[in-house]
């Protein structure tokens, strides 16, 4: 997106990262936001903001310093670029979770493994703190080494469950919402 903040980025009078406010809040209790940049604006969205302590380290990092704020069980991730997030997101990948005993439930379409939508247990995630600190940085390689189960969203199709929007020619060829 040419250098630019994605969860910023305007589509349909709205912010990519308040399209996936909108999807997220009413299947979770709280909302916290991790960002590198540009905290006074995502602040005015409502929800904690918290600083990526590892700035410029990748989305593991980000999980790692939003977690530290969160007092649950079970932890639902999903970035502010993906849209289509489905209503049953959370209810879906929380009973998995809990059903298979996992560690982590993985979001899984027609179009593959979606490796940033899951749901993780505290035991996940000291997995991950752990793993961090040893070098990990790709979200794939951390979840290899975990206990895991995939939780198919293919019955979602009608629009892309979990498109996520890297380009501008994204933006532009997808049926967004």
């Amino acid at each position: 997106m040419g250098g630019r903040n994605k969860a910023l980025i305007s589509v349909e009078d709205k912010t990519l990262i308040e399209h996936s406010i909108d999807a997220i809040q009413h299947q979770v209790d709280h909302i916290v936001i991790s960002a590198n940049r540009n905290l006074s604006y995502l602040e005015t969205l409502g929800f904690p903001v918290v600083e990526d302590q590892n700035r410029n380290q990748g989305p593991l990092a980000g999980i790692i310093s939003a977690a530290t704020h969160v007092d649950t069980n079970l932890i639902l991730v999903s970035p502010c670029d993906v849209i289509n997030i489905p209503g049953d997101f959370a209810v879906k990948a929380t009973s998995s979770l809990i059903k298979t005993k996992s560690e982590i439930a993985i979001a899984k379409t027609n179009l593959g493994v979606q490796h940033l939508n899951f749901a993780l247990t505290l035991e996940g995630l000291m997995n991950l703190k752990l793993t961090f600190t040893q070098g990990v940085r790709k979200v794939s390689e951390w979840q290899q080494g975990l206990k895991q189960t995939y939780v198919n969203f293919d019955d979602h199709d009608e629009k892309t469950a979990f498109a996520n929007l890297n380009t501008p020619e994204d933006l532009e060829g997808h049926n967004l919402f």
